[in-house]
């Protein structure tokens, strides 16, 4: 009996646990908070923004260079070379010239009086011919010669017309020519033309900053430019061939001060028949070659010599 009571009351332990362990097991499991996630709110928009950015630096280097390249032609003009003068009469005479690029046609004429203009074609040419009528005998004229290009830019010379003198006007790169006109743009940004300083002299330096003699002589050149009156005299130092920025690095290095011209196509350079550097021509106040200088000075003196006897 004993016996039967213990086991009843181990079977009612065995239900009881059971059912502890069936609602323990039916129980949901409480589950373990996880921290929010961030949203990345630009994963999306990421590659749109990638995409837009890369388009406006395209936009801007195109408009850059568009820029630069607008500003390059500035001060582009057109080189006027080969002048002459021909069937040349009482009354009249023909000009004729060659442009470096296609360019517009006039001369001008004047004389003590009045001036006169010719214009013989608004389009576009590379060999211009003038036929001057109506000038009076044995009267000094300074013409005018120009030609402008597409976009603007105007390129000028002059010379003296005498037709009782009976006298060909030769343009070129010897001594006894009349020294061909350019305009380039100096190390600032600016243009120069020869033509402006007529009237005085000019001394028209060729050179490159790696070459030692040009080096050497610098210092006696800005000596002169120092010293001259800037009324009588006027020295272009033409760098052919070579960037602004080393050019104005050669200039700040050494102090140098006188105006210096890029001649970075080397058109200039090849209009002067320049072979070799440093070549200096030095131009009387008519604009006559008087004297070319073939290497370099040895002394501000030498210079100052040569300018007295022009």
């Amino acid at each position: 009996m004993l016996e039967d009571d213990i086991k009843e009351n181990d079977n009612q332990k065995d239900e009881h646990g059971a059912e502890q362990t069936e609602k323990v097991a039916k129980k949901t499991p409480r589950r373990r908070r996880r921290p929010p996630v961030k949203k990345q709110a630009m994963a999306g928009s990421w590659p749109k923004v990638a995409v837009a950015a890369i388009i406006l630096c395209l936009l801007f280097a195109g408009l850059s260079i568009s820029m630069f390249a607008g500003s390059s032609t500035d001060v582009t003009v057109p080189l006027i070379q080969d002048i002459s003068i021909s069937d040349v009469v009482e009354s009249g005479a023909t000009i004729t010239w060659r442009t470096s690029e296609p360019a517009t046609s006039q001369v001008t004429a004047c004389n003590s009086d009045n001036c006169t203009s010719t214009k013989t074609n608004e389009s576009l040419l590379l060999s211009h011919t003038v036929a001057l009528t109506n000038i009076q005998p044995n009267t000094r004229y300074q013409l005018t010669i120009s030609s402008k290009n597409k976009q603007g830019k105007e390129a000028k010379i002059k010379l003296d017309l005498n037709l009782n003198a009976k006298t060909t006007v030769v343009v070129g790169s010897r001594i006894g020519d009349l020294a061909p006109d350019f305009t380039l743009p100096t190390v600032g940004s600016s243009a120069l033309s020869l033509s402006q300083f007529r009237g005085k002299l000019v001394m028209v330096n060729f050179f490159e900053t790696t070459c030692p003699a040009c080096e050497e002589e610098t210092a006696y050149i800005q000596e002169i430019y120092d010293v001259w009156p800037a009324d009588k005299l006027e020295i272009l130092a033409v760098s052919v061939g070579q960037r602004a920025q080393f050019v104005q690095s050669f200039l700040d290095s050494r102090g140098l001060t006188f105006p210096t011209l890029l001649d970075n196509d080397e058109a200039v350079k090849n209009l002067y028949n320049v072979s070799s550097y440093p070549t200096t021509f030095f131009i009387n106040s008519d604009g006559i070659i008087k004297i070319i200088k073939s290497g370099r000075f040895n002394s501000s003196s030498e210079i100052d010599t040569i300018l007295k006897a022009l």
